[in-house]
C-alpha cells in the first residue's frame, strides 16, 4: 500500500485546520535501538495482503501472513523478528486511547467489546470474504481522509468499520481456539497492570497481590510465557518509556526520574546505565 507519511504529527496543515481525527496509514517503525518498541497512544492495525513477516507482541510471536490481522494496542510492547523481501500490508493508526471518541454513532458495549477483544487477541487470521472487507474499509478509509473528506464523513466509516470489526470478532469469541489459557490471561493482565503502573510501581509483589497470586506463581508463568522474568519485563516497561521522554521530550533528567518514581537522579542513572549501558545524558545525545 501506498505510504503517506511517516508520523501522525506530520499530517499537512490543511488537515489540521479541519475537525482533525488523528489517523495515519504509515508502517509503525520500532524506534528503540534493540528494535523494541512500547506503542504510543495509538491503535495500529495491520492486514496482510502478501508475503510474510513475524512480529513479537508482548512476548508472543505472530506470522502474518495474506489474510491476517496483526495489532498493535496502545502500550503494547512489540519488535519485527523477521519477513519477506515481498511483504506488503495495509496499515491503520489512529491515536487516543479512548475509541468512543472517533466511534460516534455505535454504542458503547459494542466499543468495549472490540477494544476488549483487540487487547486480548494481538493476531487474527481473516477468510477470504473477510479479508476483502476489511481491505476494502481500510482504502476507503485511506482514500476519504486524504481527500480532506469531513469529520462526519470519517467517524460514520470508522463507526461502520468497527461493527465490521465487531461482527468478525464476536464469531472468534464463540470458538474454543480463541479462549485465552490461565497463563495467557494473566500475563494479559500483567501487562496491563504494568502498563497503568510501571511509573510508579517495579515490584514483582505489588503486581501479584493486584492479580491476587503470589509472586513465585506469577514470575513462573512470566518466564513460561514470554521467557523473561517479570522484573525484566517491568524494567523493560520503565526503560522504554524513559528512553522515549529522553528523545521527544524536554524534560530534565531530574524530572524524568520524578515521573517514573525514583527516590533521585543517581539512582534512576544506575537503573538507566545497567540496562542499556549508557547514562540517560548519553542516550539523548545518540
Amino acid at each position: 500500500m501506498q505510504k503517506v507519511r511517516n508520523t501522525i504529527d506530520s499530517i499537512p496543515n490543511t488537515l489540521q485546520k479541519q475537525d482533525f481525527i488523528p489517523i495515519s496509514f504509515d508502517e509503525p517503525v520500532a524506534s528503540d535501538d534493540a528494535n523494541l518498541s512500547i506503542s504510543p497512544d495509538q491503535l495500529t492495525i495491520i492486514l496482510c495482503t502478501q508475503g510474510k513477516k513475524t512480529l513479537q507482541i508482548n512476548f508472543s510471536e505472530y506470522t502474518l501472513t495474506p489474510g491476517s490481522l496483526a495489532f498493535l494496542y496502545p502500550q503494547s510492547m512489540w519488535k519485527i523478528i523477521d519477513g519477506s523481501d515481498d511483504f506488503q500490508a495495509c496499515y491503520f493508526s489512529i491515536k487516543g486511547t479512548s475509541a468512543k471518541e472517533w466511534n460516534t454513532f455505535i454504542d458503547l458495549d459494542t466499543v468495549f467489546s472490540v477494544s476488549s477483544y483487540i487487547a486480548k487477541h494481538p493476531y487474527t487470521s481473516l477468510s477470504t470474504d473477510e479479508t476483502q472487507v476489511i481491505e476494502k474499509y481500510l482504502r476507503l478509509l485511506q482514500n476519504r481522509y486524504e481527500a480532506q473528506a469531513g469529520a462526519t464523513v470519517i467517524h460514520f466509516l470508522l463507526s461502520a468499520f468497527t461493527l465490521e470489526l465487531n461482527h468478525i470478532f464476536t464469531l472468534r469469541e464463540k470458538s474454543d481456539k480463541s479462549k485465552l489459557s490461565r497463563q495467557e490471561d494473566i500475563l494479559w493482565k500483567f501487562l496491563t497492570l504494568l502498563k497503568e503502573y510501571h511509573k510508579q510501581q517495579r515490584s514483582v509483589n505489588f503486581y501479584a497481590d493486584k492479580l491476587y497470586i503470589s509472586p513465585k506463581h506469577l514470575s513462573s508463568v512470566i518466564k513460561q510465557m514470554s521467557h523473561k522474568t517479570a522484573h525484566e519485563i517491568i524494567a523493560d516497561f520503565v526503560i522504554l518509556s524513559a528512553k522515549r521522554m529522553l528523545k521527544t521530550t524536554t524534560m530534565s533528567i531530574q524530572e524524568i526520574s520524578d515521573e517514573l518514581n525514583f527516590a533521585n537522579q543517581s539512582f534512576f542513572g544506575k537503573f538507566f546505565k545497567q540496562n542499556t549501558g549508557l547514562s540517560p545524558s548519553s542516550y539523548r545525545k545518540k
